[in-house]
């Protein structure tokens, strides 16, 4: 039964994209899509856009809506998380509390102070999701989009024996970026990526099958030429967001490949660049954009409302995302590759094995099938690990349920070390534990 399970699916323009890739497939017929959300007025509205979304394509497909993933989980053969814990008034002490200490985050979901606090409120949910799935649908896939990726995978990994994978579009829509830079039509690239959620490397990319690196340093020896490529970028600039790519070029001028993610992201997860307020501003990544758009999350939801009562076709243009490209690959048995995240087997032969990592995975009717990828250069290894020793920390500080690992995993940052002592990491800490004491009951 092609049964797919969306929890967290008041999310409207994910939900939309998700489905409307689903359903885009001439060659593979959906059986139910169940959606599951804790804001029932939210989920009345998508079972309306899922159904009708099902008429434009002219497809039938049975729709479940539920506030208890329980009641919908039986016979899953998918399971899709996107779910957020604590809202924007969470996501908003995440960012103002190291605010005050001088610690400036533009994101703030991955790793640092907001990324530490941010997964310790989806943790336990993810895992309550791990066990009913262990109960009820033992042989399906978990396909997990919640932030912050890696270390989430990580704990989890270690708890549960469910099929569990992480999924992101930072290699995609960077892959994407890259060929706006170079001008030229997606369909002309190639390229292998790995590493660790949002630091992957780009060890190959390729134009016509030829390298492209050359050309990319070529066109970035300056700032005046990097500022000027973002007139080209289309990926976020879709979303209203000028993307400057200073920090990302910078960093491929120094270690030699270009990152994964955005420069906002990748500004945060090593200590060169959010300095002062000045780097920051040159840098142009002060832009907190993503707590803008977290912000503004129902203004598509009222969108879909309208087109609702107007009866108006709702776009659904086919998107990058992973886990529609996945599932139609699994269930033709038609080849498709993705970046996923993966507990390290060996995969990448020089970062730890009690890590989680994001190599490229093919997808066939027998599976999802991880990527041997051997040794990254030094430097992009060196750059993940310390990372990892930070998701490491905060995998062990949400399973063993000790308060002093919350205050060893921050230190392990390295722009949170980069910036403040010790001290001021501590009184930090504290602060953001007795912001989210709801969530930390269980801790000792």
């Amino acid at each position: 039964m092609n049964k797919v399970v969306i929890i967290g699916a008041g999310s409207s323009m994910f939900t939309r994209k998700l489905i409307g890739d689903l359903l885009s497939f001439d060659d593979m017929q959906m059986d139910e899509f169940s959606l599951v959300d804790i804001n029932t007025e939210k989920l009345a509205v998508m079972e309306k856009v899922v159904l009708k979304l099902c008429k434009q394509f002219g497809k039938e497909v049975k729709v479940t809506i539920t506030d208890n993933r329980r009641d919908v989980l039986k016979d899953a053969k998918y399971v899709i998380n996107t779910i957020g814990v604590g809202g924007v008034e969470a996501y908003r002490k995440d960012l103002e509390i190291p605010d005050k200490y001088g610690l400036s985050q533009c994101i703030g979901d991955i790793i640092g102070p907001g990324g530490m606090f941010r997964f310790l409120r989806a943790y336990p949910e993810l895992l309550r999701i791990c066990k009913d799935m262990e109960d009820l649908c033992p042989d399906a896939f978990l396909f997990n989009y919640t932030n912050p990726m890696a270390p989430l995978c990580l704990a989890l990994s270690n708890q549960t024996s469910i099929k569990l994978f992480g999924f992101c579009h930072n290699v995609q829509s960077t892959a994407q970026q890259l060929s706006n830079y170079l001008q030229v039509d997606e369909s002309r690239i190639s390229y292998w990526a790995s590493g660790i959620n949002h630091m992957d490397w780009f060890l190959e990319y390729k134009v016509d099958g030829k390298d492209a690196y050359p050309k990319l340093f070529e066109i970035s020896q300056t700032e005046e030429e990097i500022i000027k490529l973002a007139d080209y970028e289309k990926d976020y600039a879709s979303l209203g967001v000028r993307l400057v790519d200073l920090v990302r070029f910078k960093i491929m001028h120094n270690f030699g490949r270009y990152p994964s993610e955005s420069p906002f992201h990748m500004s945060e997860y090593v200590p060169y660049f959010r300095k002062n307020e000045k780097a920051i501003k040159d840098l142009q990544v002060d832009n907190r954009w993503w707590f803008a758009h977290e912000c503004a999350a129902d203004s598509y939801f009222e969108e879909l409302k309208d087109m609702l009562a107007k009866d108006a076709e709702i776009p659904c243009a086919k998107t990058f995302e992973y886990a529609p490209e996945i599932i139609h690959a699994n269930i033709t048995g038609k080849p498709f590759r993705a970046n996923l995240n993966v507990k390290n087997t060996g995969l990448i032969s020089n970062l730890p094995e009690n890590s989680v990592v994001e190599v490229p995975c093919y997808t066939d009717s027998e599976g999802i099938h991880p990527c041997y990828v051997g040794e990254l250069p030094y430097a992009l290894a060196a750059l993940n690990k310390t990372n990892i020793n930070m998701h490491v920390g905060m995998a062990m500080a949400a399973n063993e349920k000790k308060t002093q690992l919350i205050y060893d995993a921050v230190k392990m940052d390295p722009l949170t070390g980069a910036i403040l002592t010790l001290d001021q990491i501590n009184d930090m800490v504290a602060e953001m534990i007795e912001a989210n004491a709801e969530y930390l009951t269980d801790f000792e």
